[in-house]
């Protein structure tokens, strides 16, 4: 009996030191994983924005080691393209399924100009082969450079938010056709605004408005609006700050529920 017994707990051993391996393999793929993925978005967003009067900045913070957010910043002739998506659900899939939206979205962007069609052929191409039923929303917005205005389209994505010296910030864009991925043929509608020197555009995925604190009460937009109220911020790097400040300190530690990304665009006043 002793020597089955011992067989037994060698065997468990055995069992756990290969679980344990296992999971330090899965970890490690992650990790890479992760790296792969953080590599795909913009690695110098200074780079599109040199000598244009514009300051861009922007933060992705994955609920998981990997996740489905993403942004983009480039720039075509004399067009500034930004954008920020979320894809549905999080992990392995989500984040696959970011990494093909990205490159249709970088390729589209240069191809068109409204941000209208960009969002058509992006969705165009996701719906060919979909299996899962996965989908992503996206704000699409083109600065021109010659006009000083922005124009936008989105996809199931919420509103942007727009504020600027002497006026308090307001939601923008908020009109919105479907999410990409699951309807072949879908049309979107662009809005323009004038860009003035000293505003800012803010988008942000729901990670922000959907943060919730250790009683489950959500910080909402409101809690947007009212931050960037008291803290604009004087460039785009402070205005995102200001922002995940906020949500950090409602959360107040509660476990980060979704991948949260903020992208500021601001005019300087100089320009």
């Amino acid at each position: 009996e002793m020597l089955e017994v011992k067989a037994r707990v060698r065997s468990l051993v055995k069992a756990k030191s290969y679980a344990d391996a296992v999971k330090e393999a899965m970890t490690r793929d992650l990790r890479i994983a992760r790296e792969i993925q953080m590599g795909i978005l913009p690695a110098d967003l200074t780079a599109c924005t040199s000598g244009t009067g514009l300051d861009i900045h922007a933060m992705l913070e994955p609920a998981q080691l990997v996740g489905g957010d993403l942004y983009e910043a480039l720039r075509v002739g004399d067009r500034i393209v930004a954008a920020l998506g979320d894809v549905s659900g999080k992990g392995i899939p989500a984040s696959l399924f970011m990494a093909v939206t990205m490159t249709l979205l970088r390729s589209m962007a240069r191809q068109f100009e409204s941000p209208d069609e960009v969002l058509q052929r992006v969705n165009d191409e996701l719906t060919v082969s979909n299996p899962r039923g996965m989908f992503v929303t996206l704000c699409c917005a083109v600065f021109d450079l010659t006009t000083g205005r922005v124009t936008c389209a989105s996809a199931g994505h919420h509103a942007a938010v727009l504020l600027g010296p002497g006026r308090p910030p307001r939601p923008v864009f908020s009109s919105s056709g479907p999410v990409l991925g699951l309807l072949p043929g879908a049309r979107f509608t662009s809005e323009t605004l004038s860009f003035e020197p000293g505003e800012t555009l803010v988008l942000f995925s729901d990670g922000v408005t959907e943060a919730y604190d250790p009683s489950q009460e959500l910080f909402e937009e409101e809690r947007v609006l009212e931050q960037l109220a008291r803290e604009p911020g004087a460039t785009a790097a402070e205005t995102v700050a200001s922002v995940f400040g906020a949500v950090q300190r409602h959360a107040a530690g509660a476990p980060q529920s979704d991948d949260l990304t903020i992208l500021a665009v601001h005019r300087r006043l100089d320009s």
